[in-house]
């Protein structure tokens, strides 16, 4: 970054109408992952349970938020599209939407795979360390979430908070990391009787939701990089 140069030019760029308009779209994009996280950890507090009878309808939650970010994603690309900004960072923005997006993508499918457990009749209740490891990565990914939508609120006003917050998403990241190995022991560790199809897809499920974990803290590098690349005046 060029001094205070990146800085006072992405306030020029983002005080333009249209691209407050971005800025909007990008919080409300934001949040519909917030909202995509809170669901799946609603299915994954109810598959420890006895009865999953509602399991199939807090899935229905979760695709529904999934989709409803997809929506947002959509409207991003349109307005980056239209707005009056550098070819670069209009890359950058175009490539930021389609990673944090993945997030609500990956806890989508994670969770999908715990709802197939269900319609396989798998007692689930049995996996509780599983489950509580689980709902500890989708936390840690809430955490982030909520946080990268803080860093989107400050794009364009407050850059410093963007570049001093970048580093609790990458810790909670390498949180995410270890408890998605402590996970795969526990599964691993599962009776064989339990077969094939159980532990893929516990396994699966673990991985997609370690890969949201990633994804929002790629997204905020991304971030990070909009604001150290700046826009030249």
């Amino acid at each position: 970054m060029n001094d205070g140069q990146s800085v006072s030019s992405l306030l020029h760029w983002f005080k333009e109408r249209r691209n407050q308009i971005i800025l909007k779209t990008l919080d409300e994009h934001a949040g519909k992952l917030v909202d995509t996280c809170t669901a799946s950890l609603e299915l994954l507090e109810l598959l420890k349970s006895t009865d999953q009878s509602k399991a199939e309808k807090l899935y229905n939650r979760v695709s529904m938020q999934e989709r409803s970010a997809d929506h947002f994603q959509d409207d991003l690309a349109t307005e980056i599209a239209r707005g009056m900004l550098p070819p670069e960072i209009r890359e950058k923005l175009f490539r930021l939407t389609r990673v944090a997006d993945s997030v609500a993508n990956w806890i989508k499918s994670g969770s999908k795979n715990l709802v197939l457990l269900v319609k396989l009749e798998v007692d689930t209740s049995e996996f509780d360390m599983i489950l509580d490891y689980l709902i500890e990565i989708v936390k840690l990914t809430h955490e982030s979430v909520v946080i990268f939508r803080k860093m989107v609120n400050a794009l364009g006003t407050d850059d410093q908070l963007i570049l001093d917050t970048r580093q609790i998403i990458e810790d909670r990241e390498r949180e995410a990391d270890n408890v998605h190995f402590s996970v795969r022991e526990e599964i691993l560790a599962i009776n064989d009787k339990q077969g094939f199809s159980v532990h893929f897809l516990l396994i699966d499920a673990a991985k997609c939701l370690e890969n949201a974990s990633d994804s929002i803290t790629n997204a905020a590098d991304i971030l990070y990089t909009i604001v150290m690349l700046g826009i030249p005046t």
